[in-house]
């Protein structure tokens, strides 16, 4: 794209050919700029467009401030001097920033959201594309999003799936052959279940026993579950395993995603919900925190979630097990698990969306400090093993009876920081509550780390917990501290800002263990406990559900991309500490110097770039970081920042056609079939880890 094209145009040119040139060098191929007459979001999703500001779909799908229109071609002066009146008005006018008073007054967005800390760095007009030189060439780099995939529904999972009518047969054959169906759920089991307990093992063994002897036993509902869990799988398994497919993990989730969909609304859900319906949403929310739902928006979270608590309390997860007699010990254990996990959620939606947690009035017991190997089948049922009293080590369940004990703090000081109406915390109190939070998460760091009780967990799967506790508490700090590291305080409170410093610099570190190449994790990453699964229609299998499988676990890349916000916050903050000179006195201890502190940030952004091309909110937080990045170095040099702008901006359009090339690439060759060479890097264009 040439800096002298009008703002706001589509490029029709090859994808294939970018620079123009034909294969015998005879020069560019032509190319036609023409305006599109319709906002954005409506010409991404290819949908029509009604012109108005907003769109009504653009207000229908919930998210009238991201409806923008290109702007029209303005004429150059020819002296060469400023745009006209007219000219400058429009284009402030076409994304007005949202509102928000200064502090410590009320606003729109609390201070968890993006926005308020990108607000703080001198960044800020050109993040947002609001400044006159930069807007054009920020224009183009937003016609860039519709080059991304998207789905023309954002209803989910409450969508249609399929355009034209299915049946539940016809939907079921088309899943994964069965020993990528075990393999897929191993994965599951092995990530996304170690940090968002959900389902017990041994269960749901039998459960898929009984769907490959007749998958008629199992209902919608059921099978809605499986195809999220499946789905979730191919988010965090090797490439390898869906290698004799054909097929890319992308293409398996879209499919997966679908069924899913497609079970859950043939599902009584809506009137008769159970612990698999409250399952389903968790998972659903899981997979649009992962940005694989094609269409959506960080509005939908906050909308899906408020379904989820409300289901939630709906079956009365949220009071004591009990109030009700006629559950089983073992029924009563599942609904706090599964409690615990929905605050979590909702939670995490908090803190990404600038909301607050939506319900705090509960009295849930936390789950049993047991493994899942102490509930034992009868002839009456799922019990309880008596030796669980005994236990002094680390359980399959101590990870979440630790964050049970942290998500409380950690939600009224979401909910704090986050309220348009609530004034600052007293300093006192932030310094109270910083050192009650990083006490517990010391308390649980030890406990973590005590050997497992009756059972082989991998060593890797209590090292990812404590990791994953760090990001939430960190982020909570960073949370914590905004109000005292603002402009109007800057300087003034040193213990906020070592705080920042420090929880920012935990938080990357976390992004670079997620991402650095790993050893081989245990064989063990999802054994224990279950019997093997069978191929339908069969009663034996030489491969169990949870029998190792010889292979190398890739790096934690599915946590980054779950977590992805936690990071962009953290390097946000980092920015604007280095900006303001907050390193330049360090000296030893636990902070790294001001290059250290800037090396971490270049890692953690190449970091960003690797995986840019996800998704579009992967791709737009990339672009807002880079150009944060850019600025930062440009002014702590004294250097104009536009001329480094414009050179990022051509690293962005290389970094997405080169996602699309290889794309295109992968659709027209089979990369595992040994004929076509070495399949490209799968970090590039994000299929798979």
């Amino acid at each position: 794209m040439e800096h002298e094209q009008p703002a706001g145009y589509f490029s029709t040119f090859s994808i294939v050919d970018p620079d123009g040139s034909t294969r015998e060098g005879h020069g560019r191929t032509q190319r036609r700029n023409r305006r599109v007459f319709v906002c954005i979001p409506c010409h991404r999703r290819k949908l029509k467009c009604d012109k108005a500001q907003p769109c009504s779909r653009c207000v229908a799908s919930g998210a009238p401030s991201e409806c923008v229109y290109q702007q029209a071609p303005s004429q150059k002066p020819e002296s060469g001097g400023e745009p006209d009146t007219a000219s400058r008005h429009e284009t402030h006018s076409t994304r007005q920033p949202s509102p928000e008073p200064s502090r410590p007054g009320p606003r729109v967005y609390g201070a968890t959201h993006w926005r308020s800390i990108a607000r703080e760095v001198e960044a800020w007009p050109y993040i947002e594309g609001s400044d006159p030189q930069w807007h054009p060439r920020y224009q183009q780099l937003l016609g860039l999003e519709g080059l991304f995939p998207s789905l023309p529904s954002t209803n989910f999972p409450f969508g249609n799936a399929f355009t034209f009518s299915q049946s539940r047969s016809q939907v079921l054959e088309n899943l994964p052959p069965p020993q990528v169906v075990n393999a897929l759920i191993q994965s599951y089991f092995g990530t996304f279940e170690s940090t968002h307990r959900l389902v017990h093992k041994q269960e749901f063994s039998d459960e898929l026993n009984a769907f490959w002897i007749n998958s008629d036993q199992l209902s919608e509902q059921w099978l809605a579950q499986f195809c999220m869990m499946l789905a979730l799988g191919c988010q965090a398994s090797p490439s390898r395993i869906l290698a004799s497919t054909g097929r890319t993990a992308e293409d398996w989730t879209d499919t997966l995603l679908d069924a899913a969909q497609f079970f859950l609304k043939n599902s009584s859900y809506f009137s008769n919900p159970s612990l698999t319906t409250i399952r389903t949403l968790c998972l659903s929310v899981i997979a649009r925190m992962m940005e694989i739902v094609k269409g959506g928006e960080m509005t939908h979270l906050v909308f899906l979630m408020g379904f989820v608590v409300r289901m939630a309390m709906t079956v009365q997860l949220h009071r004591k097990s009990s109030l009700f007699t006629d559950i089983s010990p073992f029924e009563a254990e599942m609904r706090k698990r599964i409690w615990v996990t929905v605050q979590l959620l909702d939670l995490d939606i908090a803190m990404r969306t600038g909301t607050s947690y939506l319900y705090r009035e509960f009295d849930a017991d936390p789950p049993l400090d047991i493994n899942d190997s102490d509930f034992q089948r009868s002839e009456h049922g799922w019990i309880v093993h008596p030796r669980w009293a005994a236990s002094g080590g680390l359980t399959d369940s101590t990870f979440q009876v630790k964050l049970a004990s942290l998500i409380p703090a950690m939600t009224e000081i979401i909910n704090t920081v986050n309220s348009p109406t609530r004034p600052p915390i007293e300093h006192e109190k932030v310094r109270v509550w910083d050192s009650r939070l990083r006490q517990k998460l010391q308390d649980a760091e030890s406990v973590l780390s005590l050997p497992p009780f009756g059972q082989n967990m991998p060593p890797d799967k209590a090292k990812t917990q404590v990791h994953f506790l760090r990001v939430l508490v960190h982020r909570t700090l960073l949370a914590l501290h905004y109000d005292y590291i603002c402009a109007v305080r800057a300087g003034q409170f040193r213990d906020s800002t070592i705080s920042v410093m420090q929880s920012s610099v935990a938080l990357l570190r976390t992004h670079n263990i997620w991402h650095a190449p790993s050893r081989s994790m245990s064989a063990s990453a999802a054994t224990s406990g279950a019997s093997g699964a069978q191929p339908r229609g069969s009663t034996s299998s030489a491969t169990g559900l949870f029998d190792p499988l010889e292979q190398s676990i890739s790096p934690l890349s599915w946590l980054s991309d779950l977590c992805h916000d936690d990071f962009g916050a953290a390097m946000q903050h980092l920015m604007l500490t280095l900006r303001r000179g907050d390193f330049d006195n360090v000296k030893g201890g636990a902070l790294p110097s001001r290059s250290g502190a800037s090396a971490i940030l270049q890692q953690s952004l190449e970091y960003k770039r690797v995986r840019a091309c996800r998704s579009i909110p992967h791709f737009q937080e990339y672009v807002g970081l880079s150009v944060s990045a850019s600025c930062l170095r440009s002014l702590n040099a004294g250097e104009p920042i536009l001329p480094s702008l414009l050179e990022v901006a051509s690293q962005i359009e290389q970094t997405v056609l080169q996602s699309r090339q290889d794309l295109l690439w992968t659709q027209t060759n089979n990369p595992f079939s040994g004929q076509a060479g070495l399949p490209p890097d799968p970090f590039v264009f994000g299929f798979g880890q």
